[in-house]
Formats: C-alpha cells, structure tokens, sequence
C-alpha cells in the first residue's frame, strides 16, 4: 500500500471516529509519536484532535452496562444518570437489545471548560446470550438505572436411542 492511500484511509478514520481513534488501536509510545506527526493529519483534524484532548478526556462509551445470569434469569442493567424513562426507548431484534435517546446537557447554556460527562443523542446494542421474544422481556427504570431481565433459556436436550 501506497503512503498516500494511507494517509488517506486514516483521516477518513479520524474524521469518522474522532481524534481518540487511533491513540486507542495503536497504545504504544512510539506509534503515538508515529501518529502525531502533523505530516499524517489534515490542519484542520489535527486542531481539532488537539482542542478535543484539550477540553475532554477519550469518550466513553455511554450508557455503560452490566450483564449478569443467574440459573433462573439473565439481567442486562443499563446506567442512565439523570435521564427519565420517557428520556429513552429500548427495543429487542433477535438477541440484539436496543437503548437509545438523548441526554441533555445540565446548563446548555455555559461553556464547558472541561467534561467526563456525556452528553447527545446515544445508540448502544448489546448482545444477548439468548435469543428470546419481547413479551419475555421484563423493564423497569430505577434511580437512574433501566433493570431488563428475562427467563433464562435452556435447551432441552432430547435422547436419541442408538441401534445396535
């Protein structure tokens, strides 16, 4: 590959992930200094990485989740701080369940010096150990916390005679 067609393929990388894309794939000093360099960046994707580092730390990935199973039940609890149920929408497609909507900011209108808070619309899918229908599913929204539970699935195992 041409040094040119990659310089390309990762700004177009950077410009589709933000700037922390590629500090998170290459974590070694030296390819950071690599990265850095302004002759692998456009002027104004390497102002930009520079005012994000800046103002706010690597984006996390929002909302955070937590899945646990029991013998009887599967639990996906999903955090939203500060959101309402009427703040987001979760949906179920096969074993892939949907959380989505928008979290305001808190004072829109001052300027943020500095921020490990989320804020804006937000899409996460989380993929199920099973694959269940939507009436299975149980929700509830608890102090900032969206609780989905549903049956855990097992299957049945069917003995099959062996002929002589």
């Amino acid at each position: 590959m041409d040094i040119e067609k990659l310089k390309q393929w990762m700004e177009i990388a950077q410009n589709m992930q933000g700037g922390g894309f590629w500090n998170n794939i290459f974590d070694q000093e030296f390819s950071k200094q690599f990265l850095d360099d302004q002759s692998f960046k456009s002027s104004s994707a390497a102002s930009k990485d520079q005012v994000s580092r800046e103002k706010q730390p690597e984006s996390p990935v929002f909302p955070t989740i937590e899945m646990l199973e029991g013998d009887q039940e599967v639990y996906v609890i999903i955090e939203l701080p500060g959101l309402n149920k009427e703040d987001i929408e979760l949906g179920l497609a096969g074993d892939m369940l949907t959380v989505k909507g928008t979290n305001p900011p808190i004072y829109p209108e001052l300027k943020r010096s500095y921020t490990e808070r989320f804020s804006g619309d937000f899409r996460r899918q989380i993929k199920l150990p099973n694959t269940i229908t939507p009436d299975q599913l149980s929700a509830k929204f608890w102090n900032g916390l969206l609780i989905v539970s549903y049956p855990r699935a097992y299957s049945k195992v069917d003995i099959i005679p062996i002929n002589e």
